[in-house]
């Protein structure tokens, strides 16, 4: 692939033949479009109701909680610091407030393994420090 022509793909979420440019998501620029309504959709009501649980942001946005979990992955959104509920580290298990990684797992990981797992800073979580079930939106 050069820079110039993408790469035919399937998009994983709809099942249909996209060109993918090498940018941003692997998926069609229609499921992207769709993905960035859901996501404003979470970030207004989460804005408007801060001490919404994960289930109820779901319920009344209805997003379902698995993407609303990949915001939190990606770094989109926050858990707060006074939630009892928080996301894993991939690697050791330990809680974190968003991301894949917490802080310790990922300066640990060489930065060719970064590189090879594809860990940006922003999927690189903080570590809890106590806390009510709310989430809250980054500004990245």
């Amino acid at each position: 692939m050069n820079n110039t022509t993408g790469e035919i793909r399937v998009c994983p979420r709809c099942g249909k033949m996209f060109c993918y440019m090498g940018i941003d998501k692997a998926i069609c620029n229609k499921c992207k479009e769709e993905d960035e309504a859901e996501f404003n959709k979470v970030k207004e009501y989460v804005y408007n109701n801060s001490d919404a649980t994960i289930m109820q942001v779901s319920k009344d946005t209805g997003v379902r909680v698995n993407r609303i979990k990949t915001y939190l992955r990606e770094g989109r959104l926050m858990i707060p610091e006074s939630s009892p509920i928080f996301l894993n580290c991939e690697l050791c298990g330990t809680s974190i407030r968003y991301g894949r990684y917490c802080r310790e797992c990922a300066e640990s990981l060489s930065s060719e393994m970064k590189k090879e797992l594809h860990i940006d800073e922003y999927q690189i979580g903080e570590k809890p420090k106590n806390g009510l079930p709310k989430l809250r939106f980054s500004d990245q």
